[in-house]
């Protein structure tokens, strides 16, 4: 079942959130089609350089990367993945009220690339986000079945038909949440890094086609939550893909290598950000044993 994250309040369900503290940053993967994959970049630079990963919150196809790397799928297989993927393997055309394409085939790319299809047996705390088309709020899966709560996160308004699930009709979560950087907070993360890769479409000039229009209203819109996502942020990581087109999947090379160059650069940031978590862990530590060793002073002297 979906929990349902309140526009106004930082909780799931009207709540807040308890869960254990895990060291490591948590991810917050924007949405973004093709220019999605800079995603993997950063993941890789993280690998190669120690940095754990406490939690991840994913957008569209954030949703896709991190549910992969989430569910145990070594890093190498996921690029492996990604390098071959295109359009087709992810939708079939199939003309309706509601959209053009189905997703459903993103099911078949979970059950080659993913290790796990529950989210209650991913190694790594998840959070998808979707948008409820009746409410006009998110919905944030946390629990029970990936490929619907994927599928769901993915539905690009106009491109996709949305999906059902329960008595809910859901569309993609960049609508509601371009990059979850709440969501990732909400799930429990103490040091959040959002990773925005952008919902413009690559092309300049007039729009020549509806998915160009519909892209680029959906962008204008999102222009104005930047405030809104960006303070549950530590750091925010903006990979160079401008360049690239929602369907430019045979460039995934570049956008990878985007994303690698970014948190590169970022890296003396993201290592500082988690020594000053470290710091204060130790002394809240410190403090906690202190005052143990003053209450069993007590208690000695008071027998």
């Amino acid at each position: 079942m979906p929990r349902h994250q309140d526009s106004e309040r930082n909780s799931l369900n009207g709540s807040s959130v308890a869960s254990p503290v895990r060291p490591g940053v948590g991810l917050a993967l924007g949405g973004g089609f093709a220019r999605g994959f800079a995603h993997l970049g950063v993941l890789q630079v993280l690998e190669q350089n120690q940095i754990p990963i406490s939690h991840i919150a994913g957008t569209s196809v954030g949703s896709i990367l991190g549910a992969a790397y989430a569910s145990g799928a070594p890093l190498a297989r996921i690029i492996a993945a990604c390098r071959t993927l295109r359009f087709r393997d992810i939708a079939r055309w199939r003309v309706s009220r509601l959209g053009l394409a189905s997703n459903q085939r993103l099911g078949a790319l979970i059950e080659r690339v993913f290790d796990s299809r529950q989210f209650e047996d991913l190694r790594i705390p998840l959070a998808v986000v979707a948008t409820d088309l009746t409410s006009g709020e998110p919905v944030v899966f946390t629990q029970g079945d990936l490929v619907d709560a994927i599928r769901a996160s993915c539905a690009f308004p106009g491109l996709f038909e949305p999906v059902e699930i329960g008595t809910r009709c859901l569309a993609d979560g960049g609508l509601v949440a371009p990059v979850p950087t709440r969501a990732a907070r909400e799930l429990g993360a103490t040091t959040v890094i959002g990773i925005s890769v952008g919902m413009q479409d690559g092309h300049r000039g007039a729009p020549t086609n509806i998915f160009q229009v519909v892209s680029r209203a959906v962008s204008a819109a999102q222009k104005h939550q930047l405030e809104v996502w960006e303070r549950h942020a530590d750091l925010v990581l903006r990979p160079d893909v401008q360049s690239l087109a929602w369907d430019d999947f045979d460039r995934a090379e570049e956008a990878i290598e985007a994303g690698a160059a970014t948190a590169r650069r970022a890296l003396p940031r993201i290592q500082k950000l988690l020594g000053q978590r470290d710091a204060s862990s130790k002394e809240r530590e410190a403090r906690l044993e202190a005052e143990d060793q003053g209450y069993l002073w007590l208690a000695e002297a008071i027998r």
